[in-house]
């Protein structure tokens, strides 16, 4: 009963829901609403005049405010369904009363309200939850109850039983298919955020080695200075020794963050590329047939961060040229710009449409490379057709 009686409840406080039309048809809704209703608003009132007997007194007043009360619906039906029921149903009570039609009429509504009280059913119960729907049905057959002749009232009720129960499904149809899509776009969410971690660990993983060897070196340096260098303080040995100890306790604490970060995959053993090693990434790619215009700037020195970061970047984005523009020529530019190293790739239009994107995080996994050293990175489709991937990664502190 409770249910019942929120239904009820929201026929009389519950407001539209607000609807943004997406479409060009949408948009004209109101407009054809509008329409529709004066021209209802006519028909009903050419239907009183030929039809009700004049009475005293204000018998064109009655017939003007009747037809004014059956087109209001029909103009605001397809924005405001709830409201248009409302008028629709006090309506069908006030022309039966004001213009004396008799109770127990075959059919004492005239033609425009036969028509429209379905439709006007029709929206509600698309547009509106399940306890309201109840709530106007009920008051629906209440109506018919009342006015109609008992022969027709079978026929009415199986016609607006109908209306609620196809309009309730397509409402509860397009529930179901907009909580898909929303579980959709946070599955593609959680996904990305989860291919984000993963490939800041995978970064994580390989610069460990990095990282070791040159806290090795700090370490074996500050060990062996009092050896190789002669008249050392005992002070100044003494720190040496301190510094080798951190050391050491650095490499044990990456050792530790390294297992904290592992995975169920394969561990790396081998040695990290660097930025020397291009020119047989390249050379692999043109046996396998992409046509690589590359000049490599001779004598960059970079950090080995910055070298294998610029070389994940390449490699990548060579995967996506041979993935998204098989045949397209490929340009790559490389050069050191004062506290910056700078990293150009550009695939040429193929001439043909682009293949679908597949559901790899390649550009996720660049754009990591990139931020994880201080960098940025931008790639994005070039005027012309083809595709550009700029970095730029800075060889300090930055």
């Amino acid at each position: 009963m409770g249910w019942i009686a929120r239904g009820f409840w929201g026929l009389i406080a519950a407001k539209d829901p607000v609807v943004h039309p997406r479409t060009r048809v949408g948009r004209a809704l109101p407009l054809a609403g509008a329409i529709a209703g004066i021209l209802s608003g006519l028909l009903a009132f050419q239907y009183y005049l030929g039809n009700v007997p004049e009475a005293e007194g204000s018998h064109w007043l009655q017939v003007i405010a009747c037809s004014i009360l059956i087109a209001g619906p029909i103009g605001i039906v397809a924005t405001r369904p709830l409201l248009a029921w409302r008028i629709a149903f006090f309506a069908a009570i006030y022309t039966t009363l004001a213009l004396q039609i008799m109770q127990g009429t075959p059919w004492p509504f005239q033609p425009v309200q036969i028509m429209s009280y379905p439709l006007i059913l029709f929206v509600v119960a698309v547009r509106h939850r399940r306890e309201i729907v109840v709530a106007v049905g009920l008051s629906a057959f209440l109506l018919v109850l009342a006015y109609v002749d008992p022969g027709n009232v079978a026929g009415l009720f199986l016609l607006v039983l109908a209306v609620l129960v196809i309009g309730d499904q397509i409402r509860r149809r397009r529930e179901v298919q907009r909580e898909l899509a929303q579980e959709a776009e946070r599955t593609e969410l959680a996904q990305a955020r989860r291919a984000v971690a993963e490939e800041r660990n995978r970064i994580a993983r390989e610069m460990h080695d990095i990282v070791a060897h040159h806290m090795s070196l700090i370490a074996v340096r500050a060990e062996t200075a009092v050896y190789r260098i002669e008249g050392v303080p005992p002070a100044v040995a003494e720190e040496l020794q301190a510094i080798a100890g951190t050391s050491r306790e650095a490499l044990t604490e990456m050792r530790r963050l390294l297992g904290v970060l592992r995975d169920d995959s394969v561990p790396l053993t081998e040695p990290q590329p660097t930025l020397d090693e291009l020119a047989g990434l390249i050379h692999e790619a043109r046996a396998a047939g992409v046509q690589i215009e590359f000049s490599p700037a001779p004598g960059i020195e970079v950090p080995p961060g910055v070298g294998l970061a610029a070389y994940r970047i390449v490699q990548e984005a060579l995967s996506n040229a041979r993935r998204h523009a098989a045949g397209a020529p490929v340009a790559i530019v490389i050069f050191r710009d004062q506290a910056e190293l700078r990293v150009f790739v550009r695939n040429e239009p193929t001439g043909r449409p682009p293949a679908p994107e597949g559901k790899g995080h390649g550009l996720i996994g660049m754009h990591e490379r990139a931020t994880a050293i201080g960098g940025t990175l931008r790639a994005a489709p070039a005027a012309d057709g083809g595709y550009e991937v700029v970095a730029t990664l800075p060889l300090g502190d930055a």
